[in-house]
């Protein structure tokens, strides 16, 4: 019963994936990611061309896998588990057996992604001994580190703790393999006690409260990645004071709070105040910097300038539509197109300042080609001019 329960579930789990992966996997972004790859892997290859046996490049490799070979523990546990399968606890493991299946499985594209990478540096410097004796202990140590995670979390040991002693450990037995294929015999033994040991501390009974509160968390988790690139309504959002926003926040006063500027100021604290989203262009602005400074070449920098702010404003529009449909439309209501100027002047106002942001990181890569940064806040207000409009449409059909 328990093994059918959790296969129901996990087809669930790959349905909402496969749901919101269409979504983000988009003929935009896939185009972007093709290029990006392409870009980057040759970029790689031409490096390791040029570069000369040395331990930097035994601690990039090592550090890279080490970050990478810590498992996701997915249990897909609801908060009623904790009371209509409490009975059930005796016949649970076969449960807990399909969830270790697949959340080695879920975890699984990281590792061979930095592994690859990891592999093309080591190339450089090392025979064929060494690299499979480095391949075939990241394989031990994914398996070894999810047992030990999978444990810490139902024992009083600290999960954040844990999981930065298994990157240490992972980091320094990989960078003594790298020297010596040898060392690959203590560096299990070590691994496998302190498995054993987190073991001994895991509670002979099921902390039911405390996995339910971590799959939901990592659930919630896994929302907040997939709402960089889309809408996710039902995530769980709380808003935040950040006081370092606070000069930027004009307070309008007397007749200039009007039916005609309220929305604009209440998009600004919105945004302000937000949970997630300042958080989120921030760091899609340096993942974008990075890859430009990387790469380094212009074409490609412009692709990704273009693109960035392409995924940036189709973030934005989520305050739209927290302010249009909430609580101030029915304490203050207005006519809609106020509610739709104000958006447009200060979404235009934000993109503005994110397309000059872009336009310093690019000027820092390729100041003989500064003209090009007029291209950039060109294209975010055209492209912030056409989402907006397709957002309205949405609203106008909804409407009664």
């Amino acid at each position: 019963m328990t093994e059918g329960l959790f296969r129901e579930r996990m087809n669930a789990d790959i349905e909402r994936r496969s749901y919101y992966g269409k979504f983000i996997f988009n003929s935009h972004f896939l185009i972007f990611l093709t290029i990006a790859s392409g870009f980057f892997l040759y970029s790689l290859l031409s490096l390791i061309q040029t570069l000369e046996p040395s331990l930097w490049q035994d601690i990039a490799a090592a550090l890279l896998v080490s970050i990478t070979i810590i498992p996701a523990y997915r249990t897909l546990l609801k908060r009623a588990d904790g009371v209509f399968l409490l009975p059930y606890e005796a016949k649970f493991s076969r449960y807990m057996t399909s969830a270790d299946r697949y959340s080695l499985t879920l975890g699984l594209a990281k590792p061979v992604i930095g592994g690859i990478v990891a592999v093309l540096l080591l190339t450089v410097g090392h025979g064929i001994v060494q690299i499979l004796s480095f391949i075939a202990a990241g394989i031990i140590f994914y398996v070894m580190n999810y047992h030990i995670k999978k444990a810490a979390i139902n024992s009083d040991l600290s999960n954040a703790g844990v999981i930065t002693m298994l990157m240490a450990l992972s980091f320094i037995s990989l960078l003594l393999i790298l020297q010596h294929p040898l060392w690959i015999v203590p560096a299990v033994i070590v691994i496998y006690m302190l498995m054993g040991y987190a073991k001994k501390r895991s509670h002979s009974q099921l902390d039911w409260s405390t996995l339910i509160d971590y799959e939901e968390a990592q659930l919630n988790k896994y929302y907040q990645n997939v709402a960089l690139f889309t809408n996710v309504s039902h995530i769980d959002k709380q808003f935040k004071r950040r006081r370092y926003l606070d000069p930027f926040l004009w307070k309008p006063k007397g007749n200039a709070f009007s039916k005609e500027r309220m929305y604009e100021y209440l998009f600004y604290r919105t945004f302000a105040r937000d949970h997630d989203l300042p958080m989120i262009i921030l760091r899609l602005i340096l993942l974008f910097g990075i890859v430009m400074v990387w790469i380094g070449n212009l074409y490609l920098s412009v692709i990704i300038v273009l693109f960035g702010i392409y995924i940036i404003v189709l973030q934005m529009s989520q305050i739209y539509t927290a302010q249009a449909y909430l609580l101030w439309p029915k304490v203050w209501p207005v006519d809609r197109s106020f509610i739709q100027k104000s958006y447009i002047t200060y979404s235009h106002k934000l993109v503005f300042v994110i397309a000059v942001i872009f336009s310093l990181i690019f000027l820092g890569v390729h100041l003989q080609y500064f003209y090009l940064v007029l291209l950039f806040p060109l294209w975010g207000y055209i492209i912030n001019r056409t989402l907006s409009r397709t957002v309205y449409k949405k609203e106008q059909e909804l409407s009664d």
